[in-house]
């Protein structure tokens, strides 16, 4: 009797355990052997699986790409051997030339203090058994947006793959990609977080190109382009039924709802109907139309990518979208509603920007106070399109490398700055210049020539050479900056 009332209390005992386990699961808090992110007092860390706060440093590009340039080929085979690299231009995985390639790379992390690797990184098998940095995981759903399209080339670009964000076949799509990349990671304590896509169009830029723009339709030069793109779908699609769903809550009758875009409606079934939409009535109310119905693709965006990650993984970090704030700085209303429609999704604001302290200052502040998360700078460079010069020119390489201790010394000196994570590895060949000269694009080939920036920026030459005078100050800046975001160090920032 004594032995089965403690077997039922060990029972009840473990019970209320696992409940309490699932409990913290599910509230969003982090398990033990995860990335997380804490707040102490008022400054803001990324958590380790140990309990250590720490501050990600990382790098991107660190592609097999930059060890098939035509000016490292030489190298590449006397350093590694014939089979670093396959035939379809992928790393050979599990060779011995990989092992040594992902060492190389891992030992150049660990002398600089980087520890994360960035957005764009293949997620090479060789790197990650050699190296013990954190990485982040690039939940690619082949959107149609690129980082910095325009009005007209985004139009295109919807056009060419309307992604319909409501339908079923988008929900499987994102379930598919997270059974392929997040159900293996769910328990990888070096990864960093999940992110989405690059530069996401929730603002949009007309662009400089003055005869695309001219040749828009009253509705493409007022309507977003996505919201456009669902307004234009069959009656019978998804996004067609949200969108008339909408104007069912904005508008009383389906006359005035089609007033507005001068189309003629006697019922809701003649706007479902309709495919072109071209005219404007009242701009005003279209526009206002437009970015109400943008927020709930927004929302759906997010909620639908949280839904397929937690799924298979309640602990780790979800970064979102990279956001492309040197655009969307420019629509500070546009920003600031998107950035309250994905708070509740996300738990990091992973941005890329490029420019001074003296801006992103200002810009970050915005950012935290509009959602009260901490902030990581996922893709940046100090002095973007580093002019061409060689390695001898320790001058100029001093100068930047000042330059870049400063700026990161500045930035880790904001309370809710947690991540920076540079656009380059290799000081190597441009992937664009190497296209363009592939395919015998002579004019791309001299606009870079003659600008002089063929390389990329980055912290090794092709042939793997440091370049010291530009890590030597930017890794003590390294060294410091979690003293200096502690508060204790000297930063520039508060």
């Amino acid at each position: 009797m004594a032995t089965a009332l403690k077997l039922l209390r060990k029972t009840i005992l473990q019970t209320i355990v696992g409940l309490v386990t699932l409990t913290w699961s599910l509230s969003g808090e982090a398990a033990a052997g995860y990335v997380s992110i804490d707040k102490d007092g008022e400054v803001w860390w990324f958590k380790a699986p140990d309990g250590k706060h720490f501050l990600s440093v990382g790098a991107n590009h660190v592609e097999s790409l930059y060890w098939q340039s035509p000016n490292n080929q030489s190298f590449v085979r006397t350093q590694y051997g014939p089979d670093l690299i396959l035939p379809n231009g992928q790393i050979n995985e599990g060779s011995e030339a990989a092992k040594k390639w992902a060492a190389n790379v891992s030992r150049n992390f660990e002398t600089w203090g980087f520890n994360t690797f960035g957005f764009h990184n293949s997620l090479s098998a060789s790197l990650r058994s050699a190296s013990k940095a954190f990485y982040v995981v690039e939940l690619d759903l082949r959107t149609p947006w690129g980082w910095n399209m325009s009005r007209p080339q985004l139009l295109q670009a919807m056009k060419r793959r309307p992604t319909d964000i409501f339908s079923e076949d988008f929900r499987l799509a994102a379930e598919a990609n997270a059974d392929e990349f997040v159900k293996p990671r769910a328990n990888d304590p070096l990864l960093l977080g999940y992110a989405y896509s690059d530069g996401p169009p929730w603002t949009v830029s007309d662009g400089t190109d003055a005869a695309a723009l001219e040749k828009l339709s009253p509705a493409e030069k007022i309507i977003h382009p996505w919201v456009l793109t669902l307004m234009s779908q069959p009656a019978n699609s998804s996004g067609k039924q949200a969108w008339l769903a909408a104007l069912k809550e904005w508008y009383p009758s389906a006359d005035k709802a089609g007033a507005t875009y001068g189309i003629s409606a006697s019922n809701w079934g003649d706007l479902a109907a309709t495919t072109a939409w071209r005219q404007i009535a009242d701009s005003a109310q279209a526009g206002a139309d437009s970015q109400a119905f943008l927020g709930k693709i927004i929302r759906q965006w997010y909620a639908i990518r949280q839904q397929a990650i937690r799924r298979h993984d309640t602990h780790h970090l979800i970064l979102g979208d990279k956001l492309n704030i040197n655009r969307d700085r420019k629509f500070p209303e546009e920003l600031s509603r998107s950035l309250h429609l994905m708070n509740d999704y996300v738990d990091v604001i992973n941005i890329q920007y490029y420019a001074p302290f003296s801006e992103q200052r200002e810009t970050l502040a915005f950012i935290y106070k509009e959602c009260g998360k901490p902030i990581l700078n996922g893709d940046t460079a100090v002095n973007p399109l580093w002019e061409d010069n060689p390695l001898s020119n320790t001058e100029f390489y001093g100068k930047l490398g000042k330059t870049y201790a400063d700026h990161v010394t500045n930035l880790f000196s904001l309370p809710y700055f947690i991540g920076w994570h540079h656009c380059g590895y290799m000081r190597g060949l441009r992937k664009p210049y190497i296209e363009a000269m592939q395919r015998g694009d002579q004019p791309t080939v001299q606009f870079y020539l003659k600008s002089k920036h063929t390389f990329r920026e980055g912290f090794i030459s092709e042939l793997e050479e440091p370049i010291t005078p530009l890590l030597t100050p930017l890794s003590q800046a390294i060294r410091e900056s979690e003293q200096v975001h502690a508060g204790t160090g000297v930063g520039k920032g508060l």
